[in-house]
């Protein structure tokens, strides 16, 4: 996200450079960059005659570059976007260009979902040259920082618990995590804060049946909480995926686990994120419970791969009382 905002931010100051190149497979950044080109380069009276916008598949490298040697027309600047150029037969091409780019012409080559060759010219050309921002896909214990400092850029504070939340339902799809905090902005303007009864009214994921929780149910032998809770997630399914089940319990497994080779400190428990309840559990159990757990999670989370959705409610189940019955031993 610094890389973006920083690029972002010079956008807005107006310093641009002759070529961009935009890759990889997260489509969020390089959709809000192609956005900025798109609307806010060149103003809306000059779009017509001074930006041209040209697909990998419909085009050819010749015609992006006489596109980009054109002069703007009563304008400071030409702007050229170049949109799913992964599409565009000799891409590699475009290199002679991009060592002489015309001084009046902004290009914009749109590589999503894909990396360019890193073994070619193109993008060695174009770091220096130009800019090359590369949009990458946020592994999933990196994406509740990201909700946190998305609220921050939209000036809401979200909380750790309720950017897990979203994290854990809504995966690591930044666009649609986005649309459902702005559904919530729209809803509540003005609060300047992301609740959990927020979530649950706009978003539609349960408070009380969170899957945050499942860990601790489970843990704690709740039997009663436990049986809603699964009722719950098998009629709505989409509330919890196998994959973030799986997810959050090795991350619950790996706090009860460090509660063993650690002592309590106030300090150093919360950067780990450990509370008192983690260690009373891992007073609780052996340090063989939480090995065997980490094997009964690994081997649902093969078994869950290519699984359809009905079924994957009864391997939550399924899977669930074997951890039950485990814990019981």
């Amino acid at each position: 996200m610094k890389h973006y905002e920083a690029l972002i931010t010079s956008l807005a100051q107006k310093k641009y450079a002759p070529v961009y190149l935009l890759d990889g497979e997260e489509p969020y950044y390089i959709d809000a960059l192609l956005h900025h080109f798109e609307e806010k380069v060149v103003p809306p009276e000059e779009q017509d005659f001074n930006l041209i916008v040209l697909y990998g598949k419909e085009t050819t490298w010749q015609e992006v570059v006489n596109a980009a040697r054109r002069f703007p027309m009563f304008s400071d600047r030409l702007v050229v976007i170049l949109k799913d150029a992964v599409h565009l037969k000799d891409l590699n091409a475009l290199t002679a260009y991009i060592e002489k780019p015309s001084p009046a012409s902004i290009l914009v080559i749109e590589h999503r979902f894909k990396k360019v060759d890193a073994r070619g010219k193109l993008s060695k050309l174009v770091e220096k040259n130009g800019v090359y921002f590369t949009s990458g896909k946020l592994k999933e214990e990196q994406v509740p920082e990201w909700i946190i400092q998305y609220g921050r850029m939209r000036d809401v504070a979200i909380g750790q618990r309720e950017a897990e939340l979203l994290s854990a339902c809504l995966g690591n799809d930044l666009q649609k995590i986005a649309n459902e905090v702005e559904k919530i902005l729209i809803n509540e303007s003005g609060t300047g804060v992301v609740s959990l009864e927020n979530i649950e009214k706009y978003v539609g994921i349960s408070r009380e049946y969170n899957v945050l929780d499942l860990p601790e149910a489970v843990f704690e032998r709740n039997q009663v909480k436990l049986a809603g809770m699964l009722n719950y997630f098998t009629a709505n399914p989409k509330s919890a995926p196998m994959a973030s089940v799986i997810g959050i319990f090795c991350g619950y497994l790996q706090k009860l686990y460090l509660c063993y080779h650690t002592k309590p400190h106030f300090q150093e428990d919360r950067k780990l994120g450990i509370w008192s309840h983690h260690r009373k559990l891992a007073e609780r159990y052996a340090p063989g419970h939480i090995h065997k757990s980490i094997a009964l999670l690994e081997s649902y989370s093969h078994k869950a791969v290519g699984i359809q959705s009905a079924d994957k409610a009864d391997l939550l189940r399924e899977m669930i009382g074997k951890m039950n019955l485990l814990l019981s031993r």
